[in-house]
Protein backbone atom coordinates (compact mmCIF):
# COMPACT_ATOMS: atom_id res chain seq x y z
CA UNK A 1 0.00 0.00 0.00
CA UNK A 2 2.85 2.28 0.85
CA UNK A 3 4.83 1.45 -2.23
CA UNK A 4 1.36 2.34 -4.54
CA UNK A 5 1.16 5.68 -2.60
CA UNK A 6 4.87 6.24 -2.97
CA UNK A 7 4.77 5.98 -6.63
CA UNK A 8 1.45 7.86 -7.10
CA UNK A 9 3.04 11.30 -5.14
CA UNK A 10 6.28 10.37 -6.96
CA UNK A 11 4.34 10.16 -10.58
CA UNK A 12 2.51 13.23 -9.53
CA UNK A 13 5.34 15.46 -8.55
CA UNK A 14 7.90 14.91 -11.42
CA UNK A 15 4.64 15.92 -13.42
CA UNK A 16 4.54 18.90 -12.29
CA UNK A 17 8.26 19.28 -12.39
CA UNK A 18 8.10 18.85 -15.75
CA UNK A 19 5.63 21.35 -16.46
CA UNK A 20 7.04 24.03 -14.21
CA UNK A 21 10.78 23.83 -16.03
CA UNK A 22 9.10 23.38 -19.99
CA UNK A 23 5.82 25.31 -19.68
CA UNK A 24 2.46 24.14 -20.58
CA UNK A 25 2.48 22.41 -24.32
CA UNK A 26 0.39 24.81 -26.51
CA UNK A 27 -1.67 21.96 -28.31
CA UNK A 28 -3.13 22.99 -31.96
CA UNK A 29 -6.16 21.58 -32.85
CA UNK A 30 -6.99 21.67 -36.69
CA UNK A 31 -9.98 23.40 -38.49
CA UNK A 32 -12.25 20.78 -39.62
CA UNK A 33 -11.74 22.69 -42.99
CA UNK A 34 -8.05 22.35 -43.21
CA UNK A 35 -8.78 18.84 -42.79
CA UNK A 36 -11.02 18.71 -45.97
CA UNK A 37 -8.58 20.13 -47.61
CA UNK A 38 -6.47 17.57 -47.01
CA UNK A 39 -8.10 14.70 -47.99
CA UNK A 40 -9.49 16.46 -51.03
CA UNK A 41 -5.84 17.23 -52.28
CA UNK A 42 -4.95 13.71 -51.50
CA UNK A 43 -8.39 12.06 -53.04
CA UNK A 44 -6.89 14.26 -56.31
CA UNK A 45 -3.38 13.12 -56.43
CA UNK A 46 -4.82 9.25 -56.55
CA UNK A 47 -7.60 9.91 -59.29
CA UNK A 48 -4.48 11.55 -61.33
CA UNK A 49 -2.28 8.11 -60.56
CA UNK A 50 -5.49 5.71 -61.67
CA UNK A 51 -5.69 8.32 -64.87
CA UNK A 52 -1.99 7.49 -65.33
CA UNK A 53 -2.12 4.05 -65.02
CA UNK A 54 -5.40 3.49 -66.93
CA UNK A 55 -3.86 5.06 -69.91
CA UNK A 56 -0.78 2.78 -69.49
CA UNK A 57 -1.97 0.17 -69.69
CA UNK A 58 -4.35 1.09 -72.32
CA UNK A 59 -1.10 1.35 -74.88
CA UNK A 60 0.12 -1.49 -73.11
CA UNK A 61 -2.75 -3.51 -74.69
CA UNK A 62 -2.60 -2.08 -77.39
CA UNK A 63 1.01 -3.08 -78.28
CA UNK A 64 0.30 -6.56 -77.19
CA UNK A 65 -2.56 -7.00 -79.50
CA UNK A 66 -0.49 -5.49 -82.62
CA UNK A 67 2.22 -7.98 -81.80
CA UNK A 68 -0.01 -11.14 -81.93
CA UNK A 69 -1.34 -9.95 -85.05
CA UNK A 70 2.10 -9.51 -86.45
CA UNK A 71 2.61 -13.26 -84.78
CA UNK A 72 -0.60 -14.71 -86.72
CA UNK A 73 0.78 -13.07 -89.93
CA UNK A 74 4.20 -14.43 -89.41
CA UNK A 75 2.89 -18.42 -88.88
CA UNK A 76 0.84 -17.74 -91.84
CA UNK A 77 3.24 -16.78 -93.85
CA UNK A 78 5.82 -19.45 -92.96
CA UNK A 79 3.24 -22.24 -93.10
CA UNK A 80 2.40 -21.11 -96.27
CA UNK A 81 5.63 -21.03 -97.75
CA UNK A 82 6.47 -24.15 -95.93
CA UNK A 83 4.26 -26.51 -97.23
CA UNK A 84 5.37 -27.13 -100.62
CA UNK A 85 9.00 -27.55 -99.19
CA UNK A 86 7.50 -29.87 -96.91
CA UNK A 87 5.26 -32.08 -99.19
CA UNK A 88 8.47 -32.19 -101.33
CA UNK A 89 10.45 -34.02 -98.72
CA UNK A 90 7.49 -35.76 -98.28
CA UNK A 91 7.51 -37.47 -101.43
CA UNK A 92 11.40 -37.73 -100.90
CA UNK A 93 11.15 -39.80 -97.70
CA UNK A 94 8.98 -42.32 -98.84
CA UNK A 95 9.94 -45.80 -98.50
CA UNK A 96 10.81 -47.92 -101.65
CA UNK A 97 8.48 -50.36 -103.12
CA UNK A 98 7.65 -53.35 -101.72
CA UNK A 99 9.62 -55.58 -103.36
CA UNK A 100 12.58 -54.19 -102.68
CA UNK A 101 12.38 -54.07 -99.20
CA UNK A 102 11.09 -57.88 -98.84
CA UNK A 103 14.64 -59.06 -100.71
CA UNK A 104 16.75 -58.44 -98.34
CA UNK A 105 14.70 -59.22 -95.81
CA UNK A 106 14.32 -62.90 -96.62
CA UNK A 107 18.19 -63.04 -97.77
CA UNK A 108 18.72 -62.26 -94.22
CA UNK A 109 16.09 -63.92 -92.95
CA UNK A 110 18.08 -67.45 -94.26
CA UNK A 111 21.43 -65.88 -92.45
CA UNK A 112 20.10 -65.23 -89.37
CA UNK A 113 18.85 -68.64 -89.09
CA UNK A 114 22.43 -70.15 -88.85
CA UNK A 115 23.61 -67.56 -86.24
CA UNK A 116 22.88 -69.17 -82.67
CA UNK A 117 20.47 -66.35 -80.36
CA UNK A 118 22.92 -65.83 -77.35
CA UNK A 119 20.36 -64.81 -74.71
CA UNK A 120 22.84 -63.79 -71.61
CA UNK A 121 21.22 -64.41 -67.87
CA UNK A 122 22.24 -61.02 -65.92
CA UNK A 123 22.32 -61.03 -63.00
CA UNK A 124 21.67 -58.30 -60.23
CA UNK A 125 24.38 -57.12 -57.40
CA UNK A 126 22.87 -55.41 -54.30
CA UNK A 127 26.28 -53.57 -53.08
CA UNK A 128 24.83 -50.66 -51.01
CA UNK A 129 22.95 -51.05 -47.75
CA UNK A 130 19.37 -50.63 -47.83
CA UNK A 131 17.27 -47.29 -48.36
CA UNK A 132 14.37 -46.74 -46.15
CA UNK A 133 12.53 -44.75 -48.86
CA UNK A 134 12.22 -44.79 -52.68
CA UNK A 135 12.69 -41.28 -53.10
CA UNK A 136 16.41 -41.53 -51.63
CA UNK A 137 17.20 -45.03 -53.53
CA UNK A 138 16.71 -42.96 -56.96
CA UNK A 139 18.24 -39.88 -55.77
CA UNK A 140 21.29 -41.67 -54.95
CA UNK A 141 20.93 -44.14 -58.26
CA UNK A 142 20.59 -40.93 -60.13
CA UNK A 143 23.66 -39.52 -58.72
CA UNK A 144 25.90 -42.54 -59.40
CA UNK A 145 24.53 -42.90 -62.99
CA UNK A 146 25.82 -39.42 -63.73
CA UNK A 147 29.01 -40.08 -62.03
CA UNK A 148 29.77 -43.57 -63.80
CA UNK A 149 28.02 -44.29 -66.67
CA UNK A 150 26.71 -46.89 -65.20
CA UNK A 151 23.04 -48.88 -65.19
CA UNK A 152 21.01 -49.36 -61.89
CA UNK A 153 18.17 -50.55 -60.61
CA UNK A 154 16.09 -49.67 -57.22
CA UNK A 155 14.91 -52.49 -55.97
CA UNK A 156 11.92 -52.91 -53.54
CA UNK A 157 12.65 -55.83 -50.89
CA UNK A 158 9.83 -54.94 -48.84
CA UNK A 159 7.84 -51.35 -47.63
CA UNK A 160 10.71 -49.62 -46.22
CA UNK A 161 13.63 -51.23 -48.13
CA UNK A 162 14.76 -50.49 -51.35
CA UNK A 163 18.39 -51.60 -52.67
CA UNK A 164 20.29 -50.24 -55.74
CA UNK A 165 21.38 -52.94 -57.92
CA UNK A 166 23.24 -53.32 -61.08
CA UNK A 167 23.33 -56.17 -63.59
CA UNK A 168 26.11 -58.78 -64.02
CA UNK A 169 26.58 -61.91 -66.42
CA UNK A 170 29.74 -62.76 -64.36
CA UNK A 171 32.27 -62.47 -61.64
CA UNK A 172 34.81 -60.60 -63.64
CA UNK A 173 32.16 -57.75 -64.66
CA UNK A 174 30.81 -57.85 -61.33
CA UNK A 175 34.42 -57.24 -59.66
CA UNK A 176 35.23 -54.64 -62.48
CA UNK A 177 31.60 -52.72 -61.76
CA UNK A 178 32.45 -52.87 -57.92
CA UNK A 179 36.24 -51.26 -58.63
CA UNK A 180 34.57 -48.62 -61.34
CA UNK A 181 31.91 -47.21 -58.87
CA UNK A 182 34.73 -47.13 -55.99
CA UNK A 183 37.21 -45.16 -58.17
CA UNK A 184 34.69 -42.56 -59.09
CA UNK A 185 32.95 -42.27 -56.11
CA UNK A 186 35.66 -42.75 -53.57
CA UNK A 187 33.03 -44.92 -51.41
CA UNK A 188 34.33 -47.92 -49.60
CA UNK A 189 32.58 -51.37 -51.45
CA UNK A 190 33.36 -54.76 -50.51
CA UNK A 191 34.98 -56.75 -52.83
CA UNK A 192 36.79 -53.84 -54.75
Amino acid sequence: MFRLLGFLIGSASAIVLLLLLLGVPDFHLTDSADDQQRFDAAVEKLKEKQQEAAAVAEVIVDEVATAVADAQDNVELVTEKALPLLSAQMDEALPPPEDEILAPVTENAAIAEDIPIVVEDLQWYSFWNPFRSEIAANGFVSQLEKVTGLDYRVVKIKTGVYEVAFAFADDVERRSKISQISMATGLELPDS
